[in-house]
């Protein structure tokens, strides 16, 4: 892959955009075999050297942090006070549902059956870049998640407090 911009899912550092940093971008339908591995994009590999993060997601989902994008999220939540019921329930949600994957040979890395589970992934699996990290989806549950962006006028109400400079 060169230096110079878009190059199909994964965004460069370039000089005309500065210090922006590799991203996970796009969507990819894979396979689940029958052990649990799952392909990775070959765009999103790179990323992945030394391994990552899978932990549940917020939607019925799981989310694959790089390291660096784990101890951000860990550093952050163990900042919380312990006395917070909130925060402990956020601990133990991400923590205990956390566990280090690699990315073998053949570009594939081991969910663990109970992430599986909770996730409600089966023999096929939808991969979903997230910029800095990305998530993978049962299909039916990333249809129905989808489908809630389908609308332009309630996207635009939903997310019109977020402040996204062009």
């Amino acid at each position: 892959m060169g230096d110079s911009g878009w190059n199909a899912g994964v965004y460069r550092r370039s000089a005309i955009f500065g210090e922006l940093e590799l991203m996970f971008l796009g969507q990819f339908e894979h396979t689940i075999d029958e052990k649990g591995r799952l392909t990775i994009p070959s765009r999103y590999r790179e990323l992945l050297n030394g391994g990552a993060y899978i932990t549940l997601g917020f939607d019925h989902n799981l989310m694959v942090l790089t390291g660096i994008s784990f101890v951000n999220i860990s550093e952050s939540i163990r900042s919380t006070s312990v006395t917070d019921v909130d925060a402990r329930a956020l601990k133990r949600f991400i923590f205990s549902n956390a566990s280090w994957v690699e990315v073998d040979r053949s570009g594939r890395i081991l969910i663990p059956q109970w992430l599986r589970n909770n996730a409600k992934l089966e023999s096929a699996a939808i991969v979903v870049g997230a910029g800095d990290y990305f998530e993978i989806w049962s299909p039916d549950l990333w249809v129905n998640q989808s489908l809630q962006t389908q609308d332009p006028e309630a996207t635009a109400r939903r997310f019109s407090t977020f402040n996204v400079p062009l």
